[in-house]
């Protein structure tokens, strides 16, 4: 599976709740991301960034593809996240976003923004 899912733990009480959501990895750039629905974003992939998203709201559909040699290869998997999700995308992997529904989420890159490491398949 090129989504990976990751389980974060809730803990309640009379407070409220505290999610854990990342407990691993070195992360070296954030982003709040909005996007309406009907949008579409991504389609691309990196040679060293690994990135982690955390959907905060609303229904996006994903549709990953591994790519060698600079071309999308094998079946698109295709994954329905919504608010509470959160997930990581391995390097060579072309991402898609197909919003649903208003969404938000925070995106953590293992790596700083270099336009050399954002790459569109062919």
């Amino acid at each position: 599976m090129l989504l990976q899912k990751i389980s974060n733990k809730t803990i309640s009480d009379e407070r409220g709740t505290f999610s854990n959501l990342i407990t691993f990895g070195v992360w070296k750039e954030a982003n709040l991301i909005t996007s309406n629905a009907g949008t579409v974003r991504g389609n691309h992939y990196h040679i060293k960034a690994t990135e982690v998203f955390i959907i905060l709201d609303g229904e996006v559909e994903v549709y990953l593809q591994k790519v060698e040699n600079g071309k999308n290869i094998g079946e698109i998997e295709r994954h329905v996240v919504k608010g509470g999700d959160v997930f990581l995308i391995k390097p060579y992997i072309n991402h898609t976003f197909f919003v649903k529904k208003d969404s938000k989420w925070i995106n953590l890159l293992s790596e700083l923004f270099d336009k050399d490491d954002f790459l569109r398949a062919t």
